[in-house]
């Protein structure tokens, strides 16, 4: 039996829900062109289409809305939430506020998967130093994420961030919400299994690396400096290459047009100069491009976001492409259980 360390290229099932790096660079959702959907339509939209295979929003729009304002309401789960902020990660909080709803209604894929992404966001939102109660009619989930101040270019901006986040194939955590589809768990279970996935950096927590990497550098000059002695000392650095995009992150170039029209301040211009150096010296110095994580992380913290709950609002996102891979596993109804490739001692 052949040996692929980290399961790297080994097909692990099927799936209709969306393609990955087909050609090095494409990003496809149910055969729709991510990229395009960004200019033509809102996360409410795609979020049906991966669930449900239709591109109209307004049933998963009026379950998320139902769901929101009913868990803004629920005193214990508040309470929890402002509870557990105290003493742990954001992720920690997220995936416990996630248990806390116990179960969904299965029968009703949309209905599901919007009451998953509801407490998510709801979970992010008590972050916000300023109420984020209001939805907004056309950027629904966007606008339960941020203050009910925000202008329509941030809501436009942080919905096309939910987009390209919303699904990508048989990742870390993906996988891991269908293994435990596959033993036929509930639907929350697999959610909280890709949640914990998500946590670490080599997944999910890669754009708190990045923004973290721009934020320890003043200008462009230290920068150059600062990112070839990293080099020289063999350190990695996060947010570039990508394991199945080849040639370019199809993502990246969407999240960077963002930030660039976000940044309207002298602190933020000079941070969008420091990632552009940073991204220069990777591109001649390893021939690396720029994933999704890497501009991403300084456009959620354009947008006013927190460091530690940039990984979070990837939950928010993704909810829903792990709906769709749990209910797409529970149908094709298999154990997933691969084999071990033994190493230990033959015999005592």
């Amino acid at each position: 039996m052949d040996y692929s360390p980290g399961l790297r290229g080994v097909i692990a099932g099927e799936t209709e829900i969306s393609t990955v790096g087909m050609e090095g660079t494409s990003l496809r959702y149910r055969g729709y062109d991510a990229i395009e959907l960004t200019k033509t339509n809102t996360y409410e939209d795609v979020a049906s289409l991966i669930i449900d295979d239709n591109l109209d929003g307004k049933l998963f729009r009026q379950s998320f809305s139902t769901h929101y304002k009913q868990l803004l309401e629920d005193i214990e789960l508040v309470t929890l939430i402002n509870r557990l902020k105290l003493n742990q990660h954001p992720m920690d909080v997220i995936r416990t506020a996630i248990s806390y709803i116990g179960e969904a209604d299965e029968s009703n894929k949309l209905d599901a998967a919007s009451k998953v992404a509801a407490v998510a966001c709801l979970t992010i939102a008590s972050y916000n130093q300023e109420s984020s109660d209001k939805l907004d009619e056309e950027y629904v989930v966007a606008s339960s994420l941020l203050p009910n101040n925000s202008t329509k270019q941030q809501l436009e901006a942080l919905d096309d961030m939910l987009i390209l986040y919303a699904e990508h194939g048989f990742n870390a955590s993906t996988f891991a919400a269908r293994v435990t589809a596959s033993t036929r768990s509930d639907l929350i279970s697999a959610i909280v299994s890709g949640v914990g996935t998500l946590k670490g950096e080599l997944h999910g927590g890669a754009n708190e690396a990045a923004v973290e990497l721009i934020n320890s550098f003043k200008t462009p000059s230290e920068t150059e400096e600062g990112v070839h002695k990293l080099l020289e000392n063999k350190k990695k650095i996060m947010g570039f290459g990508h394991g199945v995009y080849k040639i370019q992150d199809p993502r990246s170039p969407i999240v960077k047009k963002w930030v660039d029209v976000l940044s309207n301040t002298e602190e933020s211009i000079n941070k969008f100069e420091i990632a552009k150096t940073i991204d220069s010296i990777m591109d001649s110095e390893k021939k690396l491009f720029p994933n999704v994580d890497f501009y991403g992380g300084l456009l959620l913290s354009e947008l006013g976001f927190a460091v530690d709950v940039f990984t979070p609002i990837f939950v928010a996102g993704r909810s829903v492409g792990w709906s769709a891979h749990y209910f797409e596993q529970r149908t094709q109804d298999i154990l997933i259980r691969p084999a071990a490739k033994y190493i230990g001692i033959e015999e005592r």
